[in-house]
C-alpha cells in the first residue's frame, strides 16, 4: 500500500510558488503546489508538504516520517541578495589591492544588466559594492602567482583588521580573500588560525575564498567570498529553522539541499554561495534525466515560472558550467550551470511606455504579492499570465487545477485601461500583443545561448516547464524553426522533480597551465590529489567508494586567450596518446565554434583549468512507459471554448479543450487545441499536432 512505501521528496521555492514532487520507490509520483510566503520561505515549504501528502492520500507527519531522502532546492540565498538585506560584511585583501571590488573590470559597468538597459548610456553606473571602502583592509604578505611566498603574512595587521571590523565596524560577517591565494592557500590558512584566537565566540561570520574558487581572478574570487560572507548567516538560519519544523513534523532522513551545479548536498556541507541559482539547476537536472531516457543529445531546456524564464542548453548528453557566472551584477567563481534568466514569467509586468508609446514586457514582476490582476489580490499592473486569459488561453475556473478561479473580467479591464486604450486598440489585440512580445523575448533569449556554442535551434528538441511553459513553447518555438517540443505530466513542477531526481555532487575547479605537450603524469597526479580530497568528503557523508563516480573536464585555450573551452575527459588516466586526442578534439571543437581556420596552433595550446565532479549515486524512481490503452483523444475532450491565435492568422478560433488525464500513450490531438494539466495549459496552435508518447509526455510537433 503507498502508505507503507519510502518516498523521496524535491521541494523548490519559486518566486510565485514553491513546489513539490513525492516519487516512491514503484515509480509513482504526485505533484502539488502552494504560494510562495516571502515573508518565511519555511512557512510556503510546509504548506506544500500538506498539499503533496493530501494528493498521496495520507497525513503529512506520514509523508515526511516515510521520506527517505528530502531535497530542497532554496531561493533564500537569491532573495536576499536581490533585495540586499544580506548582513554587514568586512573585507580582508592583501595590501594594495583593498580598491578591486570598487575598480572592478571593464565588463563590471555592464554585467548583469539587460541589452534595453545597456542602450541608455549616461544611466549605466556600476553597481554598489555590497562592502564600502571603509570595510576593506589590506595586510602585507604576498605570494607569486605559482604559489611561492615574496611576504610573509604580517599577523599584526591581521589582528588589527580583525579588531577594527568587530568592535569599531560592528560587521557581522567577515570576507578574506588574498591576490593569489588560489595558488597557495597557506597566507588565508593562518589568517583562519588568527581568526579562531581573536574570535573564539565566532561572533561573526568567517569566509575564506581559497575554500570557495582555487581559479585564479582576483576580482570574481574576491566577489565570491564577499557574496558567501553577505549571504551566509541569512542561508544558515533559514536551513537551521526549516530542518528543526521537519524534524518536528517527522522528518527522519537528511536534509539534501540543492546547488547550483546540479547536485545535492547535506546542510552543513553546502556554502552559503553554492544555494544560487538551485532552481533552474534543478530544472536542468530534470531535463538531463529525461534526456538519458528519450536518448536526446541536443536539448534546450525552457523553465518560464511566475517570475523569470530560464533557458539552459544539453549539448552531445551534458550541460557545461558558466565560466564566471554573474549574480546580481557581480561576477563570482562558482560551479553554477549555465544557465541565462531573463524578466520573462507569468507575473511579469506590461506596459506602454509614456514617452516612446511603445508596449514593453518586463523584466519587472508582480510576484507572488499582489500577483496579476486575474489573482484579484491587490495587482493593479498587467502581466503575462492575465493577457492568457483574456485570450482564452487559460480557463478562470481551472487554474492550479479548479483551486484558484481567475478574475476574467477585472484582467480584461486592466488591459483595457493600461495597454489597450493608449495604444488605440481593443483588449484582445492588445493581450496579443503582450503574448507575441513576450514570445519574442524568449526566443531571443534561446537563439543567443544557441548560437554562441556553434549549433543552430532546428537541431535541438525544447523542453518546456514552468507553470507558463507550455502556454507559451509552440509561439517561441515557431520563432526559431524548432520542429518537436516536449511538455511533461510533471512540467508545472519539474524543477522540483529535478530537485528529487538530483545526486550528490561535490566539485572542484582549479585553474592551472599545463603546455602541450606536456607530460601525462604531471596532470594524472594533480587529478588523483583532487580525486582523494573529494572522495574523503563524500565518505565521510556515508557514500561507499563504489558508489562514487568522478566526471572530469579540462578548460582548454590557445596560449595567451583569456578565455577557454571546456571538454569533457573521458579517461580514468591520461597518456601521451590521449593527450593528442585531447588537443584534437580543443581543435575540432574550436573551429565548430568560431569557424573553420579561427585555430592558431602555432601560439600553443594549453589547459587552464581543471574541474572535477565526484557524483554520490543515490536512488532514484525510475519511471515507467505505459501500454496504450485509450489512444482515442475525441474521449478526452472536455469542451470548447474560443480562444485567439496570433499564428499562423490572427483570430479568435472556436478551440477543443482536451483533459490531459483521459488522453492515452500513442493519442494524437492536432491543432488549434488546448489540453489542460491540474497545473497548467498546453497551447497547441492550428498547424501544430501532438502525440502522447509511452512516459506520457506530450510531443508537439508542427503538423
Amino acid at each position: 500500500m503507498a502508505a507503507q512505501q519510502q518516498y523521496i521528496v524535491g521541494v523548490d521555492t519559486g518566486g510565485t510558488f514553491t513546489d513539490v514532487v513525492v516519487m516512491s520507490g514503484a515509480g509513482e509520483v504526485w505533484t502539488a503546489k502552494a504560494p510562495t510566503t516571502p515573508d518565511d520561505f519555511s512557512r510556503g515549504v510546509m504548506d506544500a508538504l500538506s498539499e503533496a501528502a493530501r494528493v498521496v492520500g495520507i497525513e503529512r507527519s506520514q509523508l515526511l516520517g516515510r521520506t527517505s531522502l528530502f531535497k530542497h532546492g532554496s531561493t533564500v540565498a537569491t532573495n536576499a541578495l536581490i533585495t540586499h538585506s544580506g548582513v554587514k560584511v568586512g573585507f580582508i585583501t592583501t595590501k594594495g589591492f583593498e580598491d578591486t571590488t570598487e575598480i572592478m573590470r571593464a565588463i563590471g559597468r555592464v554585467d548583469g544588466l539587460s541589452e534595453e538597459e545597456i542602450r541608455h548610456v549616461t544611466y549605466v553606473t556600476k553597481p554598489e559594492p555590497i562592502v564600502p571602502r571603509e570595510r576593506v583592509i589590506g595586510v602585507r604578505e604576498r605570494m607569486t602567482y605559482w604559489g611561492e611566498e615574496i611576504t610573509p603574512l604580517n599577523r599584526a595587521d591581521v589582528m588589527e583588521a580583525i579588531r577594527r571590523l568587530i568592535e569599531e565596524e560592528s560587521v557581522h560577517a567577515i570576507a578574506v580573500s588574498l591576490l593569489h591565494a588560489w595558488a597557495n592557500p597557506a597566507h588565508e590558512e593562518q589568517i583562519r588560525s588568527l581568526a579562531l584566537e581573536a574570535d573564539p565566540s565566532k561572533r561573526v561570520y568567517w569566509t575564506f575564498g581559497s575554500a570557495l574558487s582555487q581559479v585564479a581572478g582576483e576580482y570574481a574570487r574576491a566577489n565570491t567570498a564577499i557574496i558567501n560572507s553577505y549571504l551566509g548567516p541569512t542561508v544558515e538560519r533559514y536551513l537551521g529553522d526549516l530542518q528543526k519544523s521537519l524534524q518536528t513534523a517527522n522528518l527522519q532522513g537528511p536534509l539534501l539541499i540543492m546547488q547550483g551545479n546540479g547536485g545535492v548536498a547535506h546542510k552543513d556541507h553546502v556554502s552559503a554561495i553554492a544555494n544560487l541559482q538551485s532552481g533552474p539547476a534543478g530544472g536542468m537536472i530534470a531535463s538531463a534525466y529525461v534526456a538519458g531516457l528519450l536518448r536526446h543529445k541536443n536539448v534546450i531546456t525552457t523553465d518560464m515560472g511566475g517570475t523569470s524564464f530560464d533557458v539552459g542548453l544539453i549539448t552531445e548528453n551534458y550541460w557545461r558550467y558558466a565560466q564566471e557566472p554573474i549574480v546580481e551584477r557581480f561576477r563570482i567563481l562558482q560551479p553554477i550551470i549555465d544557465i541565462e534568466s531573463i524578466g520573462a514569467g507569468g507575473g511579469t509586468i506590461a506596459r506602454v511606455d509614456s514617452e516612446t508609446g511603445r508596449l514593453l514586457v518586463g523584466p519587472k514582476s508582480a510576484g507572488a504579492s499582489p500577483g496579476p490582476v486575474c489573482y484579484d489580490s491587490g495587482g493593479e499592473e498587467v502581466t503575462v499570465t492575465d493577457a492568457d486569459l483574456v485570450l482564452g488561453i487559460i480557463d478562470p475556473n481551472y487554474f492550479l487545477g479548479g483551486k484558484k478561479v481567475l478574475n476574467l473580467e477585472k484582467a480584461r479591464k486592466a488591459i483595457e485601461a493600461n495597454i489597450a486604450r493608449p495604444l488605440k486598440m481593443n483588449a484582445v489585440e492588445a493581450a496579443a500583443g503582450v503574448y507575441d512580445i513576450v514570445n519574442a523575448k524568449m526566443s531571443d533569449l534561446i537563439r543567443r545561448q544557441v548560437v554562441r556554442t556553434g549549433y543552430l535551434p532546428e537541431e535541438f528538441v525544447i523542453y518546456a516547464f514552468g507553470g507558463a511553459g507550455p502556454v507559451h513553447a509552440a509561439g517561441f518555438a515557431a520563432e526559431l524553426g524548432v520542429k518537436r517540443i516536449y511538455i511533461f505530466s510533471t512540467s508545472p513542477v519539474f524543477s522540483a522533480f529535478g530537485v528529487a531526481a538530483a545526486d550528490v555532487i561535490h566539485t572542484r575547479v582549479m585553474s592551472c597551465q599545463y603546455v602541450l605537450p606536456t607530460d601525462p603524469e604531471v596532470v594524472n597526479q594533480r587529478l588523483e590529489s583532487i580525486e582523494k580530497e573529494l572522495m574523503e568528503t563524500m565518505v565521510g557523508e556515508g557514500f561507499k567508494r563504489g558508489q562514487i563516480e568522478f566526471r572530469c573536464f579540462f578548460t582548454m585555450r590557445y596560449r595567451r586567450q583569456t578565455a577557454g573551452v571546456e571538454l569533457p575527459v573521458i579517461w580514468d588516466r591520461l597518456s601521451n596518446k590521449r593527450m593528442a586526442e585531447l588537443q584534437a578534439s580543443f581543435e575540432k571543437k574550436y573551429e565548430e565554434l568560431y569557424g573553420v581556420g579561427a585555430g592558431y596552433t602555432k601560439a600553443g595550446i594549453e589547459i587552464s583549468a581543471l574541474r572535477v565532479d565526484a557524483v554520490g549515486l543515490v536512488a532514484k524512481p525510475q519511471l515507467k512507459a505505459r501500454r496504450a490503452k485509450n489512444s482515442r483523444a475525441a474521449s478526452a475532450v472536455k469542451g470548447k471554448r474560443k480562444v485567439f491565435f496570433t499564428r499562423p492568422m490572427r483570430e479568435l478560433i472556436e478551440t477543443k479543450v482536451y483533459d490531459y488525464a483521459l488522453l492515452g500513450p500513442e493519442a494524437r490531438v492536432t491543432g488549434p487545441a488546448v489540453i489542460e494539466l491540474p497545473f497548467t495549459t498546453t497551447l497547441v496552435p492550428p498547424g501544430f499536432k501532438v502525440t502522447v508518447d509511452h512516459y506520457m509526455n506530450l510531443v508537439m510537433e508542427v503538423g
